[in-house]
């Protein structure tokens, strides 16, 4: 790859009128502009999200260039869609024995919520199966002081676990101690049942969505760094811009 288009585009002070300039001239071939598109795109991809590159003018009759544009804007969409189920979840959880817990690799953070989702199973019986403690109960039609024992303990390890930011967060209503212990046994069983259910929805989810934006974040870094030899004269790109050309980007 010619490392001065490299250096020009990463260093330019005007990126958008330079990858515009590109884009536009009819003297450099598809797989060179698609070249050059993947470097503006590595480097100020802010810049690429904000003013969309499709709407640039006869840039369809450039194939290669095109697709690659419209395939980068499909992932970067389906990451945004996501991002605000994992912005809640940075709010709801952080784990302090970590100095920057979010900012550990995606990968870590990962394994670090399917670890949790264990933790959780377990304090229920379920780390190995579904028949869960209130699932056990659940045909019991009174219970002993044991059982409530047995229920309330998991409910407090569960809130030990997940922290109140958590349950605030997500919505998930909380009783005290003596607001349970006054419910009817079937009702204990109810409510502790909520409260696995809601918790294991949370958490499923938001691992999915974790994997999901790994996935595609993948995908994103295949697409920008996978790029063959480009030659493209660097005088004639960084020749004087029309700036009143670009102002149908700047506007949608």
């Amino acid at each position: 790859m010619d490392i001065h288009i490299n250096i020009l585009i990463k260093n330019t002070k005007q990126p958008l009128l330079l990858i515009y300039n590109i884009l536009k001239n009819e003297s450099i071939e598809d797989e060179h502009k698609l070249i050059a598109t993947k470097i503006f795109f590595q480097y100020h991809i802010l810049i690429a999200i904000e003013y969309n590159l499709l709407l640039i003018e006869n840039l369809e009759n450039y194939k290669k260039t095109y697709l690659f544009i419209e395939d980068v804007y499909l992932i970067l969409s389906k990451q945004l869609n996501i991002l605000p189920y994992l912005i809640r979840l940075k709010r709801a959880y952080n784990d302090k024995s970590y100095k920057c817990f979010w900012d550990l690799e995606i990968e870590s953070l990962i394994l670090y919520f399917k670890n949790l989702y264990t933790k959780f199973l377990c304090l229920f019986d379920g780390s190995k199966g579904f028949l869960y403690l209130h699932l056990k109960l659940k045909g019991m039609k009174e219970g002993n002081h044991y059982h409530h024992e047995q229920l309330l303990e998991r409910l407090k390890k569960t809130f030990d676990l997940f922290k109140k930011p958590f349950f605030d967060e997500y919505k998930i209503v909380l009783l005290s101690y003596y607001q349970f212990i006054e419910l009817k046994f079937e009702n204990m069983i109810k409510y502790t049942e909520y409260i696995f259910n809601k918790i294991n929805n949370i958490l499923v989810n938001n691992i999915n969505y974790l994997v999901l934006y790994d996935n595609y974040r993948t995908q994103l870094y295949n697409l920008l760094y996978n790029y063959s030899d480009i030659n493209i004269n660097v005088n004639n790109v960084d020749s004087d811009i029309d700036t009143d050309d670009i102002t149908l980007i700047i506007e949608n």
